[in-house]
C-alpha cells in the first residue's frame, strides 16, 4: 500500500516538474505552431510516467530493497548510499528500456534525454519512499507514545 501512494506522490511531483521545465512562454513561442499548455503537459505525463512507474519502477523498487537488505546492517548513510546509486541506476535502466520499447531510432539525445528523466523520476521515489517510511515510524512511534530515538530512516 505504501508503494502505491509513493507512486502517486512521485507521480504527481514529476509531472508537475516536467510540466514546469518544458513550458515555452507565450512571448517565446513560434507564430502557427501549437504548443501544450501546462495542464496538457501534466495530464499526458501523469497517464504516461504513472504506468511507467508502475510496470517498471514498482518491480524494480521491490528487488532493489531486496537486494539491499543485506547492506541494512552499515551505517545509515552507507544504507542511503548505496540505495541512492542503485535507485538512480535502476531508473535509467527502467527509462532505457521504455525508450527501447517506444522508439526504433536511439540517438545519443534520446539516450542522454531518458537517462536524465529516469535519474529524476528514480530518485523522486526514492526520496518518497525514504519519507513515507520516516513518517510511518514517527506515527507508530507516537500513537504507542514511545519517545523517537533517531527513527531510521527508509529502515
Amino acid at each position: 500500500m505504501k508503494r502505491f501512494l509513493v507512486v502517486i506522490l512521485s507521480t504527481l511531483l514529476f509531472a508537475l516538474l516536467y510540466a514546469w521545465i518544458t513550458y515555452v512562454p507565450i512571448s517565446e513561442r513560434s507564430p502557427n505552431v501549437y504548443y501544450f499548455g501546462s495542464l496538457e503537459t501534466f495530464s499526458f505525463v501523469v497517464v504516461y510516467s504513472g504506468a511507467i512507474y508502475i510496470l517498471g519502477g514498482l518491480p524494480v523498487s521491490i528487488l532493489i530493497d531486496r537486494l539491499t537488505e543485506k547492506v541494512n546492517n552499515k551505517p545509515k548513510w552507507v544504507y542511503y548510499l548505496v540505495r541512492l546509486i542503485i535507485y538512480s541506476l535502476g531508473g535509467i535502466v527502467v527509462s532505457f528500456v521504455y525508450l527501447i520499447i517506444t522508439l526504433h531510432d536511439l540517438l545519443l539525445y534520446e539516450l542522454l534525454r531518458s537517462a536524465i528523466l529516469g535519474f529524476i523520476a528514480a530518485n523522486i521515489y526514492f526520496h518518497f519512499l525514504l519519507l513515507t517510511s520516516y513518517l510511518k515510524e514517527k506515527l507508530y512511534l507516537l500513537s504507542n507514545h514511545k519517545t523517537p530515538k533517531g527513527a531510521g530512516i527508509g529502515r
